[in-house]
């Protein structure tokens, strides 16, 4: 009976013993499982099998912890894994842009110009001249090729030429003007009455807005080959003056000394000119956050569809998510379209009063193409490895940014694929809309149609492996909870 009484004294105190008491005697045990520092091989082990969770709650360990040994192995090994997966993928997504820009100039030779010599009479002193200094002036700078195209247009059939140039034949196009040398003989006869301009017998025609990176790098090279012409011409009218009685030299020093120095300068003619800064800003940052926006509708809009997954068919489910994105995307592209039009950008060059809504469908159906497939890539991602979700972005960016910021002419042949990708097509109907550059429009259209077609059959596929995922993940939990 004393027993009983004292086996029952023993449990009432076990069980009255305040709740600190009970905490501290279970953290000692806690560190007498703690294999010693410097023990045998079989203690190691025990050491890697130790379960770390455990000691968690107490946070009375310092990180080199002889307890932490295996959870500090295999954080070390986690960072130097992702930091070689997140230095493969920045080099090799960001070569694809520095690709795109290295060694520019040696691509310039594939940028076609023509010459037409509409001054091409017997005595043409100034169309032959210009025609030799800029035969000579393309060879010696080994780039840039240059062409006579005379003999395709009517005498002085300007407008025809500038059609040419428009319509993307050719990169820009050299005019020496109908009657140039006989405007030149008659200054130098009568220098006191000459309404000569040495402005008014060259010029060189160009679209801006075809490529602006192009007259960039071409312009430089134009303004050269103006100023070895310019002094060409004027050695040849000073041997023709001095060899000739008819002129005065005297006159023409006294009068018009720059007929001369000077008597023909090539006259820069910009047919399609960027002339609203803010169209700088829609060809470039707006083509970037496009991409961006686009996919943002997917991180906005996902616990909206978790909400109907568990209820819905898996048809109606489709359709519904098909129905609810598409909509993002035709209001997302309307808010890009009324923000360049707040900023007074001009849309009737084109498509006159309609080419708003021109411009709205097709960010539409650009924003569609590129969030179609972000969309989709994410969903796998996000069921298999969340980190690349970020970097998909930037791949996105980057390999549809590269053909579209700069020309496909002047970069190597890889960069061919942008005439299939979204943006630089969306880049190009962009400018037939807001320049009046050469239609395309059926082309571009055709492209985004396609990927949104491919981006929609795709869609169930990628639900699937993005619901079993997480099927798998909430198993996974209940078998942990059950335990």
């Amino acid at each position: 009976m004393a027993r009983i009484i004292s086996g029952a004294t023993n449990a009432v105190s076990l069980v009255s013993e305040h709740d600190s008491q009970r905490f501290t005697r279970q953290f000692q045990q806690c560190l007498a499982d703690v294999p010693a520092r410097g023990s045998s091989g079989e203690s190691d082990e025990t050491e890697k099998e130790y379960d770390v969770e455990k000691l968690q709650s107490t946070k009375t360990h310092g990180f080199c912890s002889t307890s932490l040994a295996a959870a500090r192995w295999n954080a070390l090994k986690s960072f130097i894994i992702s930091i070689l997966v997140m230095g493969t993928l920045l080099i090799g997504i960001h070569s694809i842009f520095w690709g795109s820009l290295f060694h520019r100039e040696k691509y310039l030779n594939r940028v076609n110009l023509s010459i037409v010599n509409f001054d091409n009479g017997a005595d043409s002193i100034v169309g032959s001249t210009f025609l030799s200094s800029a035969s000579k002036y393309a060879i010696d700078a080994g780039s840039t090729y240059v062409q006579d195209e005379t003999s395709t247009y009517t005498s002085g059939d300007i407008d025809g030429v500038y059609d040419d140039v428009v319509d993307e034949k050719n990169w820009g196009a050299f005019v020496i003007l109908p009657n140039a040398t006989a405007k030149l003989i008659a200054a130098l006869v009568e220098p006191s009455g000459a309404s000569w301009n040495d402005s008014d017998l060259v010029e060189f025609v160009y679209p801006q807005a075809r490529e602006p990176s192009v007259y960039d790098s071409l312009l430089p090279w134009v303004s050269q080959l103006s100023t070895s012409f310019t002094s060409q011409l004027s050695d040849e009218l000073l041997r023709s003056v001095l060899n000739n009685s008819d002129y005065s030299v005297a006159d023409i020093i006294n009068q018009e000394p720059h007929l001369l120095s000077t008597p023909a300068t090539v006259t820069l003619i910009n047919i399609r000119p960027m002339d609203n800064p803010v169209t700088a800003a829609i060809m470039q940052l707006g083509l970037v956050h496009m991409i961006i926006v686009s996919f943002f509708q997917f991180e906005f809009f996902q616990p909206v569809h978790k909400s109907f997954a568990p209820y819905l068919k898996c048809r109606d489910f489709f359709v519904y998510r098909i129905v609810l994105t598409f909509t993002a995307y035709l209001f997302l592209a309307l808010f890009f379209s009324i923000l360049s039009l707040a900023f007074q950008v001009d849309f009737t060059r084109s498509f006159g009063p309609g080419g708003f809504v021109v411009y709205w469908m097709i960010t539409f159906l650009g924003m569609a193409a590129v969030g179609g497939a972000s969309e989709n890539i994410a969903l796998i991602c996000v069921a298999t490895y969340p980190p690349l979700v970020g970097f998909w972005l930037i791949f996105m960016v980057i390999s549809n940014v590269s053909p579209a910021f700069y020309a496909i002419e002047l970069e190597p042949a890889l960069f061919k694929y942008g005439y299939a990708f979204p943006i630089p097509n969306v880049a190009e109907a962009f400018k037939t809309i807001l320049f009046n550059t050469k239609n395309r429009m059926g082309l571009n259209v055709g492209v985004l149609l396609v990927w949104i077609a491919v981006n929609v059959t795709f869609l169930p596929f990628c639900i699937w492996v993005f619901e079993r995922a997480n099927m798998r993940k909430e198993n996974d939990t209940n078998r942990q909870d059950k335990k």
